[in-house]
């Protein structure tokens, strides 16, 4: 009796009532969807959308995709007349060179095994044969890769000597057959065919170096003319510097001859050849274009896509995967309000994804606006956690989109960039008030060992920790030796 107490009390005293009170908050069967969504490839929402269309007869499509209709993003298909050359004029008029081009003889040939078939006959390294073969499959249906993605985010490390073995393989590949490919712009490509011409006149060659705008229009009068005028003004604004015109002696005649070897050369190189799109190693999956406009603007409208940059310029983001249909409701099955109501709901939800994404690039392009305005060497250190508190969603949201393997991109002014490419670490300043990101670290980097070397000095990595923490950037010297190896630059004993 004394046990069975005394356990009676000891369980009694171990035993307590707690009351707690708890708000959870659970998402409706409308929000999964609408996450499931965001969080999916444009793979695998095809394969939704596809799903969708096949269960509820209450959704149709108001629209195929861009580039079922041949309206792919970024295509040149508007090249084959030369006035869509932007600011280098119109010249439509040229029959002459629209019979060139209608002219030109029809291959069932793919593009990228014709260039397979050169490149593998050259002695290449592991390395330079890697990028070459990106390179060759990242080419658009005119052989350029202006609107695909930027050759830079095929390099492993954006040292110096690889950046020197993409220059070069991209030169090699330039002067394969068809001569002029591999370029980012129809004028680069003619510029290139006129340089692997022996017999190119050397006014064509200044013309086309820049200067494509003086043969607008093709009038051989017109053209004497305005070369007369840009070399007058030159120098007038450079005070006498020399002119590479200068050195060339031409008429109306070698003028005329000029115009002509010009509206000869093929603005389409690939034009003939099938694109080969079933081995495209890097295909986006979605891409952000963002323009720059010029104008300023007072204030941010990210639900417009619109971001301020400066007095001069403010930036359009819009979402720009043509891959994806559009979806409408079916007024057949408009009685059918079970139905209709899931049609709505995924189709909000399709816009919601649409709409999230381009508020997270609005605001990379607000937080790296230097770099949207002045290109590389400009971004600023920035982590997903900044992005997710600005636009007061989820961290996990914005890793989502810019994950390495999430194959996303931005088109921007300087090339097509994985969205991973503007999430940078960094290093804080002496005073510990900001942060340099680790590319204008390698920059501030790469200029002093120049200086040092033009000055006949060796700098050694604590040296140039103690040179770089005079600039006021606090960094460990075994952090500079790993920035300087970014670089592509050997230590003081080698250099």
């Amino acid at each position: 009796m004394c046990l069975m107490a005394s356990f009676s009390n000891i369980q009694s005293q171990n035993i307590i009532q707690r009351q707690s009170q708890k708000q959870v908050q659970k998402l409706s069967q409308v929000q999964i969807q609408a996450l499931n969504l965001l969080a999916m490839s444009p793979l695998e929402l095809k394969e939704e959308i596809a799903k969708a269309l096949s269960e509820n007869p209450a959704l149709e499509i108001s629209r195929k995709s861009k580039s079922q209709d041949d309206e792919k993003f970024g295509d040149y298909s508007d090249y084959g007349k030369i006035e869509s050359y932007g600011n280098y004029g119109k010249f439509s008029d040229a029959d002459k060179f629209q019979q060139v081009m209608e002219a030109q003889a029809d291959n069932s040939e793919t593009l990228q095994s014709h260039l397979m078939h050169q490149l593998n006959s050259m002695n290449l390294s592991p390395f330079e044969y890697e990028i070459s073969q990106k390179l060759i499959y990242n080419l658009d249906s005119n052989g350029f890769y202006g609107s695909m993605i930027a050759p830079e985010s095929f390099l492993p490390s954006r040292t110096e000597k690889n950046f020197q073995i993409l220059r070069k393989c991209i030169d090699r590949i330039q002067k394969m057959d068809p001569v002029g490919i591999c370029c980012k712009t129809p004028e680069e490509s003619l510029f290139v065919q006129a340089k692997q011409d022996e017999k190119a006149p050397k006014l064509a060659l200044f013309i086309l170096d820049g200067h494509l705008e003086l043969i607008n229009p093709p009038e051989k009068e017109k053209v004497f003319r305005k070369l007369k005028d840009f070399q007058t003004h030159y120098h007038k604004k450079m005070f006498g510097a020399s002119l590479p015109l200068d050195s060339i002696d031409y008429n109306l005649d070698s003028v005329q001859q000029t115009i002509d070897y010009i509206l000869h050369l093929n603005v389409r190189p690939a034009q003939g050849y099938v694109k080969d799109t079933v081995a495209n190693f890097e295909q986006p999956d979605v891409v952000l274009i963002v323009e720059k406009k010029r104008g300023g603007i007072g204030a941010d409208s990210f639900e417009n896509g619109i971001v301020s940059g400066d007095e001069n310029f403010h930036f359009q983001v819009k979402y720009g995967s043509g891959d994806l249909p559009e979806l409408q409701i079916c007024k057949d099955f408009s009685f059918d309000s079970e139905n209709v109501q899931k049609a709505l709901v995924f189709i909000q939800n399709l816009k919601f994804r649409e709409s999230t994404i381009v508020l997270q690039g609005c605001a990379i392009v607000k937080a790296q606006a230097d770099f949207f305005l002045h290109g590389e060497g400009h971004l600023v250190p920035l982590t997903h956690r900044q992005i997710a508190e600005q636009l007061q969603i989820h961290e996990s949201t914005v890793s989502r989109m810019a994950s390495k393997k999430s194959n996303r991109f931005i088109q921007t002014e300087w090339g097509l960039l994985p969205v991973s490419y503007f999430f940078l670490s960094g290093v804080s300043s002496v005073d510990g008030k900001q942060k340099i990101s680790s590319q204008q670290v390698i920059q501030i980097i790469k200029k002093i060992l120049i200086e040092q070397k033009n000055s006949g000095q060796s700098v050694s990595d604590l040296q140039l920790t103690k040179l770089l923490a005079e600039k006021g950037i606090k960094i460990a010297r075994r952090t500079v030796s790993k920035y300087r190896a970014l670089a592509g630059i050997e230590n003081s004993y080698k250099r």
